[in-house]
């Protein structure tokens, strides 16, 4: 994983000096002066993979590819490529070849693996992450179009990349969302609870985990079709979106069953959490095919860590074993209903 980040942080510096000497050197103001943003703006790419690089080696980050053996040879042919695509040497470029190497540059850093990185490294800050670099790509594509006017191949070719830009948006998205509900993944959400179980047992913060199960959810299949249950599911999904804070996580953990992962959440904070969510989905109703308006209820189960600074991270699957245990006494219970939070805590 260390490798892999580490890759990351040359190809952007590689990138960051390439277009600083395009900028020194470019015969046309203009766009010397869209090469000094971009290399500006790369700058600031570096210092993402950067932080990254510190999580990583404070213990803060998991390791998020089972085998990143692939992952490394294909970021390390992307290198490859991107030190093909740059001059040799600083001589004075005209702004022809300027825009050339800086197409090539972001048409071999569009790859969806760095998307997919930055959406599971740091869910918080993905969306602004993504945000900038489109930002920086249509800086780039603004260029071509105003130094080509009018239907040109270059100009073709900036559409294209446009268009490469939200196709491979949309592919690092499989891989860390629920196509059906929007939220996050199982994947996504177990490479983010080892990184905030690393958190929590480092300094010593409080950690909620939570899993939801939704309460005769076959019955709804069984009595109004699998259409019906899709929708269920999806109204489910944003019920709980809305009911949690912006430092939360929600995700599609299989079926109909949900996991939310709530850093800096005690035991309090946890149950009143959890109790909008469940009022959230009482309030939830969607109106079958068959025209009948239909209802449902949820049953949870609440995990809550508060180990001691410097301590060992806990093991997922013990987080969510005792979630899973608490969510099986909420069905026993009656369903509809969270169960006490089993509290884990160390000590020293």
């Amino acid at each position: 994983m260390r490798e892999i980040l580490e890759l990351c942080t040359r190809m952007d510096d590689l990138a960051s000096r390439t277009y600083a000497s395009m900028a020194a050197s470019c015969d046309d103001w203009k766009v010397a002066a869209v090469m000094e943003a971009m290399a500006t703006e790369e700058v600031t790419h570096v210092q993402w993979w950067s932080e990254l690089l510190s999580a990583w080696d404070r213990g803060l980050l998991p390791d998020i590819y089972a085998d990143s053996t692939e992952v490394h040879e294909q970021m390390t042919e992307i290198l490859t490529s991107l030190e093909a695509a740059t001059p040799a040497s600083d001589h004075p470029l005209s702004a022809d070849e300027c825009l050339t190497v800086a197409v090539s540059i972001e048409f071999f850093m569009l790859d969806p693996l760095f998307a997919e990185l930055l959406d599971l490294a740091e869910p918080a800050l993905a969306r602004k992450r993504h945000e900038a670099y489109s930002r920086h790509i249509e800086r780039l594509i603004a260029a071509v179009e105003a130094h080509y006017r009018g239907e040109t191949m270059a100009g073709f070719l900036a559409r294209v990349l446009r268009r490469s830009l939200r196709e491979n948006r949309r592919l690092a998205a499989y891989a860390t969302r629920d196509p059906l509900t929007g939220l996050s993944n199982r994947r996504a959400f177990s490479a983010q609870l080892k990184q905030w179980s690393a958190w929590s047992g480092r300094y010593g913060r409080p950690l909620t985990v939570a899993l939801l199960d939704v309460d005769d959810f076959k019955r709804v299949n069984d009595e109004h079709g699998h259409a019906a249950g899709d929708a269920m599911l999806t109204a489910i999904a944003q019920a709980i979106a809305g009911a949690i804070r912006a430092s939360d996580m929600a995700s599609r953990y299989g079926g109909d069953e949900f996991a939310i992962l709530a850093p800096e959440t005690g035991p309090e904070d946890a149950r009143r959490l959890v109790e909008r969510i469940l009022e959230a989905i009482r309030a939830t109703e969607i109106v079958a095919e068959d025209g009948e308006h239909v209802k449902t209820t949820a049953s949870i189960g609440l995990t809550v860590m508060m180990d001691p600074a410097d301590s060992e991270p806990r093991r997922a699957d013990e987080l969510l074993a005792h979630a899973d245990h608490g969510l099986y006494a909420a069905k026993q219970a009656g369903r509809d209903r969270v169960s006490d939070p089993v509290l884990l805590a160390r000590e020293f």
